[in-house]
């Protein structure tokens, strides 16, 4: 198989690794390439005496090279798979360095599976029962203080907050960290970015997307206190929406999802130190979103997934929660999708309704994935961009990406792909006349990237 240029872009881990892989696509630069099934291979100078050897698995994707980068796929591995993009790489049979490498993937591939099917070792039941008792009172205690601090907040009055410094917000946040609430501390983090945004026409005012924050961390305060009252699912939604891990145990006693899975984007953010990647798919047969969220530092890097516009036919397994969202990739095969398509798009009304239907059953949802069909995209009366159907429209969130949406939709019918927070949609990618086209995870010049 091969990957187009856009999808390898996709997998680059920051805009300059983008830029570097660019700089090395030139099939000058490279000796002894070669390529065997889906493995490619080549060397290429670099600053020291040899030059650096460089392998890819296109159907991981996955690569490795003897330079120093701690980045993952390097700028080398990057480049080699766009000059086989560009022009595929001619069959030839694979030198030593590379048969090695070939059977260290197999041989890897062959333990996991050993060690997924050999008997667990025994589990510390009182070790794990203090422990959770342990994390579970300085959690109660974080609750405590939150709603304290959440009460006092709606008696000063919203009007006050403006005035807050961004130490304000950090303080709760670090003390919801201390009490092992991440996940509470994150959407603390996140509020004083909504008070200083700046009024967008069509678009709520920046105090009520804080007062609707505001609401929606309350909820989920109150959700936590009764989770004796919830079904186990539900329950494990609020206690993910705090911050608690799912164990290695939990995931292993989930069924699989098996289904040819459209991959539609990726989308890449930085929280603190972390680099976080989510990678957005939709099940072709049966409907399902599924969101696959990754974590990478410098030192360790975002493990490979499959390129937006790929199918992955296989199976992922779904965290516990009510509605039923982030998944693990499980087992299964990267390819090629079929002709450009959005599975499960439906009007807007329906998407309406289906986000109704998520924010009934976990009402602290920030955001919530639709995929909408038979759209055009245009402008409301009061200038806001909108897309819309027979059923209704979604106003657009603001975005540099907006007029290359436009200009691809060219005034046709497409379909959308996106995140709605209640007040604006934020698309993440397209289909028109056939094609996926994408907005890229880390690259923010107004341009779409032809997918599939």
């Amino acid at each position: 198989m091969s990957l187009t240029s856009a999808q390898i872009l996709d997998l680059a881990p920051d805009a300059s690794s983008r830029k570097a892989g660019q700089d090395q696509a030139k099939p000058a630069k490279w000796g002894g390439l070669g390529r065997a099934g889906d493995v490619v291979w080549g060397e290429i100078k670099g600053s020291g005496a040899n030059p650096y050897r460089t392998v890819a698995d296109l159907s991981g994707p996955a690569s490795t090279c003897t330079c120093p980068s701690r980045k993952f796929p390097c700028k080398h591995a990057l480049g080699l798979m766009l000059v086989d993009a560009a022009t595929p790489i001619s069959e030839t049979e694979p030198p030593d360095w590379v048969a090695a490498w070939i059977r260290g993937r197999e041989s890897r591939a062959v333990s996991a599976e050993a060690r997924a099917q050999a008997v667990p070792a025994p589990v510390d039941e009182k070790g794990q029962a203090k422990r959770r008792h342990a994390r579970e009172g300085k959690v109660s205690a974080a609750l405590d203080e939150l709603d304290l601090w959440l009460g006092d907040l709606m008696r000063r009055g919203l009007a006050t907050v403006r005035r807050e410094p961004y130490a304000f917000w950090d303080r709760m946040a670090g003390r919801l960290v201390d009490g092992q609430a991440p996940g509470l501390a994150r959407r603390v983090r996140a509020m004083p970015g909504l008070v200083a945004a700046a009024p967008v026409s069509g678009v709520a005012r920046p105090e009520a997307t804080l007062a609707l924050a505001l609401g929606r961390l309350s909820l989920l305060v109150r959700a936590a206190r009764r989770l004796d009252k919830l079904t186990p699912e539900q329950a494990a939604g609020v206690r993910a929406a705090i911050g608690y891990p799912v164990t290695a145990e939990e995931m292993a006693s989930r069924p699989d999802v098996v289904d040819e899975w459209a991959v539609l984007a990726h989308a890449v953010e930085d929280e603190d130190k972390l680099t976080a990647r989510t990678v957005w798919l939709a099940g072709r047969t049966s409907g399902a979103m599924a969101q696959v969220v990754d974590y990478g530092t410098t030192g360790s890097p975002l493990p490979p997934v499959p390129a937006a516009g790929q199918d992955f036919s296989g199976a992922l397994v779904f965290h516990p929660g009510d509605p039923p969202l982030r998944a693990v990739f499980h087992e299964g095969r990267a390819g090629p999708a079929p002709a450009g398509s959005l599975p499960g798009a439906t009007s807007v009304a329906a998407a309406l309704d289906g986000f109704a239907e998520a924010l009934a059953r976990a009402p602290w949802i920030d955001r919530w994935p639709v995929r909408l069909s038979g759209l055009r995209l245009g402008h409301r009366a009061d200038g806001a961009m909108a897309a819309g159907d027979a059923t209704g429209c979604f106003t657009l969130a603001d975005s540099a990406h907006f007029p290359p949406l436009m200009a691809v939709a060219a005034g046709g019918h497409i379909d959308l792909f996106g995140l709605y927070d209640g007040f604006a949609l934020a698309p993440l990618a397209m289909v028109a006349d056939g094609h996926l086209y994408a907005v890229p995870a880390q690259d923010p010049r107004p341009i779409l990237v032809r997918a599939a």
